[in-house]
């Protein structure tokens, strides 16, 4: 039996249900209109409580919320000029992954999930923003000597990206189980995305994704900053690139062999989200075994 004849909550959700998620959709629903449910209570939860977690700062709310207001003009305005700028270059392309569209592409709710999502990052950043503003040590180091030498950074950033990795794969597969859906079913609204719908996720997954901002913080936590700032700038870029609705010839025939996501594969997710499972590399679809061929190679 597959996990999608599963009866349990954490049986897998089906595609129809990622379909239903489309507010064109959900709009044909009467119920679908009037009904506020638990998810989006919890949703609202989130974003209220992180934003008021401030009052508890050490360094003082007053210093917290500047850091929060500037971390959010930072993330928020680099990441929709950035989708910008690319949804224009890729939605003049005439070769589409799904094709020429058929209806708009749904932009404006794109762009507005992903505003909350950065604020949600936000919110996460003011915390060592504070302590770095307030004079108080963090985890964020400039010199190669403080990060420990160059080979401990390449074991430690190699083992993170590794753990990381595993974490957003099976973070995804939890939220695609029918009792969590309802957290991630935003991002499924968008059947055929645009680059504005690579970090247009909901308050609760944007928290299960960026938390690890937070161990910037504790300054036995060390990251380094040159490295850790391109890893940040490569997986915005990377997200960018998966969401675009086309692909590059170039870029395909590299990111494969070095097990990282792309476009088509990615895509994929989007067309059928029962299959392409992996964020940022595709080591544990294949480990699982839930790449779109393998499961038509199982039927």
């Amino acid at each position: 039996m597959s996990s999608n004849d599963s009866p349990s909550l954490l049986g897998t959700a089906t595609d129809a249900q990622a379909v239903r998620a489309n507010p064109d959709v959900a709009k044909d629903s009467r119920s679908a209109r009037r009904r506020v449910d638990w998810a989006t209570w919890v949703d609202n939860a989130v974003v209220v409580l992180l934003t008021a977690s401030g009052l508890l700062c050490p360094q003082g709310p007053a210093l917290w919320y500047q850091a929060l207001a500037v971390a959010f003009v930072g993330i928020g305005g680099s990441v929709l000029c950035g989708a910008a700028l690319v949804t224009v270059v890729c939605e003049r392309q005439s070769e589409r992954l799904q094709g020429p569209r058929r209806k708009p592409a749904l932009i404006a709710r794109e762009a507005r999930v992903t505003a909350v999502a950065a604020w949600i990052a936000s919110c996460l950043l003011a915390w060592p923003l504070a302590r770095l503003w307030s004079g108080a040590p963090t985890g964020l180091v400039w010199n190669l000597s403080e990060a420990g030498g160059g080979l401990l950074i390449f074991s430690q950033t190699f083992a993170a990206l590794f753990v990381l990795d595993a974490w957003l794969y099976w973070k995804h597969r939890l939220l695609h189980t029918r009792v969590m859906f309802a957290f991630h079913r935003d991002h499924h609204a968008f059947r055929d995305p645009t680059a504005f719908a690579g970090f247009a996720v909901g308050p609760v997954e944007s928290l299960l994704t960026f938390w690890p901002i937070v161990l910037l913080a504790i300054p036995e936590a060390i990251h380094y900053g040159p490295l850790y700032l391109s890893l940040v700038i490569g997986f915005v870029v990377l997200n960018f690139y998966l969401h675009c609705g086309v692909t590059v010839r170039l870029i395909e025939a590299v990111l494969p062999p070095l097990f990282f996501n792309t476009s088509a594969f990615h895509n994929r997710h989007h067309a059928n989200a029962e299959v392409n499972f992996g964020e940022a590399f595709t080591i544990w679809d294949r480990l699982c075994r839930t790449r779109e061929h393998d499961q038509q190679r199982a039927r």
